[in-house]
């Protein structure tokens, strides 16, 4: 997942990639940003012009992006996930 996407949407600002490697993992399309398949350029350009003339419509999408990166990928989060699952599995013997 690339870093500078979730500094972009942790500082509230609207993420729009294309579906690649682990980026929808962090992104949801119309939830916590927007996602158009690898090389389609027309899909893309439709996306970030939609943006552009919703800034209200994007104010509930940047506030779920945040939350999902404050929630989802901060390091106490996966820290604290990290120690559950070593826990299980040392309970597993």
């Amino acid at each position: 997942i690339p870093v500078a996407l979730m500094e972009a949407m942790a500082a509230g600002l609207i993420a729009v990639s294309t579906v690649h490697s682990g980026i929808p993992e962090l992104i949801q399309d119309l939830k916590t940003g927007f996602l158009a398949p690898e090389r389609d350029v027309s899909t893309l350009a439709g996306k970030l012009a939609w943006v552009a003339e919703h800034p209200k419509e994007c104010e509930a999408v940047a506030l779920a992006a945040r939350r999902k990166v404050e929630e989802e990928f901060n390091a106490d989060a996966l820290n604290e996930r990290f120690a559950q699952i070593v826990t299980h599995l040392a309970a597993l013997g």
